[in-house]
């Protein structure tokens, strides 16, 4: 597929799963089934997807849409072209780490304001020689942030993809759309995968509820469409939802199981840890080993002076640059038809 503007085809625990170069974490955890939640061994799969949010991924440069005015050089965030690399950089090398140098396949992004960043990103000398492809599409979310996606075509045969509007006629609904794409991998096994970043709680919890859980009814019944449609398919998605797996606004996606588990999660708000950045997994989920967990690597995380712990090295902490990271920390899934094996034991 050509390249284009909209689409180009283009938690902390032990450091002792992974090796050093892999620049990982993880720690053990209770494999059950065909899943597996929360750790991650030195073995990828033989699919590999990551889902991250970036925090703010904007271009320097001014555009008539009012929502990046800030992340200007002379906004109020003085976002500079330095700044700008610093952070592709940073992201680059979490993309390329995340896969123990071989990098994820597909890798879901949000809070990405326009294709150029994508195009810069992808361009990037440390993410260059892995060929990766993108799907964007400009969203009417009201501070110009969309859902996008990387992936690398030498793995992935990209079938169809499209987004999809969120729910309509509502004080809410100029938020970010959904990004639906399938593929196939291993030249045979098929998925259908939906991206997510539903509404955020930037007016309060209580006001944004009840948005959330329709968007999570949208999600849940385009999901069981998809499954009538495909029945041989595996059936994905990945998002921050910006609640909890057990929240009152995700109920409608309750009878899907979600990796990584929840005592791996991706966010620290005022103090506290929420797993608001999962997978879910459904239809033919029972021909693969299907292990979730988080990408903690030390790098990604600093001291909390405020609450105590850690926290996710953040790009801006308020309005104060810190040149981290972003303030979510990237999730995995790895999915494989061979079983998993873990070091040191006498396998599953």
């Amino acid at each position: 597929m050509a390249r284009s503007a909209e689409a180009r085809p283009a938690e902390v625990g032990s450091t002792e799963a992974w090796p050093a170069e892999a620049w990982s974490a993880a720690r053990p955890d209770a494999d059950t089934s065909q899943f597996s939640s929360g750790a991650y061994e030195a073995e990828r799969g033989e699919l590999r997807l990551m889902w991250y949010n970036v925090e703010n991924l904007f271009h320097p440069s001014d555009d008539s849409l009012p929502g990046d005015d800030e992340f200007t050089p002379e906004g109020v965030r003085s976002w500079t072209y330095w700044r700008y690399r610093q952070k592709l950089s940073a992201l680059a090398r979490v993309i390329v780490a995340a896969g123990r140098w071989q990098p994820p396949d597909l890798v879901g992004l949000c809070e990405v304001e326009n294709p150029q960043v994508l195009e810069d990103l992808v361009s990037h000398p440390i993410l260059a020689p892995f060929a990766y492809s993108y799907l964007h599409y400009e969203s009417q979310d009201h501070r110009g942030m969309d859902v996008a996606c990387l992936f690398r075509p030498e793995r992935i045969d990209l079938i169809d993809w499209k987004y999809m509007r969120p729910v309509e006629e509502d004080a809410f609904d100029r938020t970010r759309d959904l990004l639906f794409l399938s593929g196939v991998w291993s030249r045979k096994d098929s998925f259908d995968l939906v991206l997510a970043h539903f509404i955020s709680r930037y007016r309060g919890s209580g006001l944004t509820a009840n948005y959330r859980r329709r968007q999570a009814a949208m999600l849940a019944a385009l999901l069981d469409s998809l499954g009538r449609r495909s029945p041989h398919s595996l059936l994905l998605a990945a998002g921050d939802f910006n609640d909890t797996r057990d929240g009152w606004s995700l109920e409608p996606l309750s009878g899907l199981q979600a990796l990584p588990s929840e005592e791996f999660p991706s966010y620290k708000y005022r103090g506290m840890w929420n797993g608001i950045d999962f997978f879910l997994v459904s239809g033919r989920h029972d021909l693969y080993r299907i292990r979730g967990g988080l990408f903690n690597h030390p790098g990604l995380l600093v001291p909390d002076l405020s609450y105590g712990g850690l926290k996710p090295f953040r790009t801006y902490d308020g309005y104060r640059y810190s040149g981290g990271y972003s303030d979510h920390l990237p999730v995995l899934l790895d999915i494989s038809r061979r079983s998993f094996f873990r070091t040191g034991s006498a396998g599953d």
